[in-house]
């Protein structure tokens, strides 16, 4: 309604007379009564306060010219018309005031419209500022409405809040993918270094609880739709991002706590792990190269109208951006838990294959890999209570766990064992991941746990048990899961190059004496026993794909992983290293190093990748894989062994001269791209330890009678 000077007039009038007045006015109209107390009597006191705080030489002209539009309804929330700004003026006597013209929201006189519309309405207009990232445009009464939940009149008359779990599902998740919305733009420009101040605002209101949303958003557990599930809990792990230590304690207890259940609420239990293994994995900022213009260009958003720019709040503290500080709560709250959560899944796998069952089995593998990645950025001690049960797992391996379970299963193993980013460069390994390495091992050996990998698919058609589908399979694909048996060879691998590892450190031990002779006969036993297990792995693996049985495994090796580098490049420092093991103690097992023959093994992985010295340059470059560390190993060993790189290259199908020329020039060519580099000091570490080896062999290679 706008308000005129009559509207001013009628308020003011004494009770007697303005019901006098009205019973005339409705016996010469039509409209219905409802129309009448809108007029007069819904005007709430938050209008009357904003009219009577106009500066008083503010004409009724004016008001009717403004460019912002305030629209107030029932539900107590108003919506601001997108055609026009809010626009200041400075007046002579120096006073700022708004032109605002109050009208009523055309929902408000349609019956048509229903309490949860006009509510999702304004849901609507929020998430087009939020969409914007700036919040400047709303009032702060408007701004809080959002959060205060929607009102309505009990059958007393008393205004009362509905409960989130009392909502429509349709509000509900409009209302949780608004919220979610604006932590992820918070998190987005607090990583830019400047932030609404209406977004900090709210996001402190939201932490301190004013709202007493937390504790809602936590009962949507109860809520049986698989939808609102899922977002509550990721709503919920981004607020704890933002809020870091600022929480109440009773809210991750809360929610450790069904972890409990003795009747196993699969849906509690799903929504808690979601929750937890979110905030495990968050990565704390790592800005993208092409987000750069982004960030001046988001640092002060504007709206349509060029006089009102987003009021932003620099932030400049460092540990507004680290995330170890909810990460350590978190995780010493799952750590309390851990016992019964193993215990649980361990129940679930033996006793339980529902659909329900098997995903919160997925989720918990997941968290529990992520809580062991280095990716975390976990402390060791913080993590160190994780690495225990494992060997519990590996008992439980057998042909009736779906693929999946297997693969995940299989995913946190490697994870344990992670041989080329962190166990390869270390000196004395931890005894909780050698002992998962010889209990694979032994497993391999003397269990047949080959056997029982699922990796071969139905014939015609793929059988996915965990959703009970079935997926025809398209013409010339394999029958054959390729992904579940690389996760199980690498896997093997690592754990033969731990235990190798683990040999060679023992056996440099200056306590044990030259005449130790127990001593000696156990590392011919475990050197038996990993001959016995790689010469498995290589029938497995040629009786599983299409390769000729005298092909040497460590050329199948590098086809084997050809499409995941980083498999392929650890499997390689796993087959180098487990070499330069044997060849150190002098293996009785010489048919060993003609097995695993790193020389060949690079050779064909220069084949793979087309000889292309620029593509060894992208690995030394990224980060991705573990090149660096073992093109760094392998010339050390090529140099010691030059005699031995010579004839390994005269092995192959081409001619000695061939296979070496190309070998080199691949070399030679990399040693020339990085000096390059280097020069122009764009090499992004210290690389001399690789460019003076590649010297070196250059140097062999031309005083070569081959050469």
């Amino acid at each position: 309604m706008v308000l005129t000077q009559k509207n001013n007039k009628m308020s003011s009038e004494q009770p007697v007379k303005k019901k006098l007045r009205r019973e005339n006015e409705q016996e010469n109209s039509d409209e219905p009564d409802f129309i009448h107390n809108l007029a007069e009597d819904a005007v709430p006191t938050d209008f009357q306060a904003l009219h009577l705080s106009l500066p008083l030489h503010i004409n009724e002209n004016d008001i009717t010219r403004n460019t912002v539009n305030l629209h107030y309804s029932e539900n107590g929330l108003f919506r601001t018309n997108e055609d026009n700004s809010d626009k200041k003026n400075n007046d002579d006597d120096g006073i700022n005031s708004y032109n605002i013209s109050i009208k009523p929201a055309p929902d408000i006189c349609s019956p048509s419209k229903s309490s949860d519309d006009l509510y999702i309405d304004s849901l609507d207009d929020f998430q087009k500022y939020l969409i914007k990232q700036c919040l400047c445009e709303i009032p702060d009464i408007v701004l809080r409405k959002q959060f205060e939940g929607q009102q309505i009149n009990d059958s007393s008359g008393i205004r009362t809040t509905i409960m989130l779990s009392e909502w429509s599902d349709k509000k509900i998740l409009h209302f949780l993918s608004n919220l979610q919305l604006l932590f992820d733009v918070y998190l987005k420009q607090n990583n830019n270094g400047l932030i609404c101040s209406k977004i900090v605002s709210i996001c402190e209101a939201l932490i301190c609880n004013e709202y007493n949303l937390i504790e809602q958003i936590i009962s949507l557990c109860e809520a049986r739709n698989k939808y609102i599930n899922f977002l509550a809990a990721r709503t919920l792990s981004s607020f704890l991002v933002i809020a870091k230590t600022n929480i109440n304690n009773e809210w991750l207890e809360t929610i450790v706590n069904f972890f409990s259940s003795e009747n196993y609420d699969f849906v509690k239990i799903q929504f808690a792990l979601e929750i937890v293994k979110r905030v495990v994995e968050w990565k704390d900022i790592e800005q993208h190269v092409l987000e750069v213009t982004e960030i001046t260009e988001s640092a002060g958003p504007s709206t349509k109208n060029d006089d009102i720019k987003c009021i932003t709040v620099p932030f400049t503290d460092p540990e507004s951006y680290d995330t170890s500080s909810i990460k350590g709560l978190i995780i010493k709250s799952l750590e309390a838990k851990w016992p019964e959560l193993i215990h649980m899944v361990q129940h679930l796998l033996v006793h339980n294959n529902s659909v329900a069952a098997q995903t919160c089995v997925l989720t918990f593998l997941s968290l529990w890999e992520s809580t062991i990645s280095i990716k975390a950025n976990l402390s060791v001690i913080d993590t160190k209570p994780f690495y225990t049960h494992l060997e519990i797992f590996v008992g439980l391996l057998n042909s009736q766990l779906p693929p999946l379970i297997w693969k995940k299963i299989l995913s946190l193993f490697n994870e344990v064992l992670c041989y080329g980013s962190t166990l390869a460069l270390q000196d004395m390994l931890p005894e909780d991941t050698c002992q998962l390495a010889h209990l694979l091992v032994r497993y391999v050996k003397d269990y047949r746990l080959l056997d029982s990998l699922p990796f071969k698919r139905n014939e015609g058609f793929i059988v996915n048990s965990f959703v009970g589908t079935i997926v025809s399979l398209q013409a010339g694909q394999s029958n054959v899961d390729r992904t579940l048996l690389q996760k199980m060879i690498l896997l093997i691998l690592k754990s033969v190059a731990v235990t190798i590892k683990e040999t060679r450190s023992d056996s440099s031990d200056s306590s044990i004496g030259s005449d130790d002779s127990d001593f000696y006969q156990d590392m011919q036993l475990i050197e038996r026993s990993i001959r016995d297990v790689l010469k498995k792995v290589d029938v497995f693996v040629k009786n599983c794909l299409d390769f000729h049985p005298e092909s040497p495994f460590s050329k199948i090796i590098v086809h084997l992983f050809s499409d995941q580098d980083d498999y392929m490049i650890e499997a390689m420092v796993c087959t180098l290293d487990i070499t330069i093991g044997i060849s150190y103690r002098n293996a009785v097992y010489p048919d060993l190093l003609n097995m695993l023959n790193p020389i060949h093994s690079f050779i064909e992985f220069l084949k793979v990748v087309s000889h292309d010295s620029d593509i060894l340059l992208d690995y030394l470059v990224s980060n991705e894989t573990c090149f660096l560390l073992y093109l760094l190993r392998f010339l050390k060993f090529t140099k010691r062994n030059w005699s031995r790189f010579i004839s390994s290259c005269g092995e192959g199908s081409t001619s000695r001269s061939n296979e070496l020329d190309d070998t080199m020039s691949v070399l030679i060519r990399l040693k020339m791209q990085i000096t390059r580099l280097v020069s122009k000091d764009l090499f992004p570490y210290n690389i001399t330890p690789i460019l003076r080896l590649l010297e070196t062999c250059e140097n062999l290679y031309e005083g070569n009678e081959f050469s």
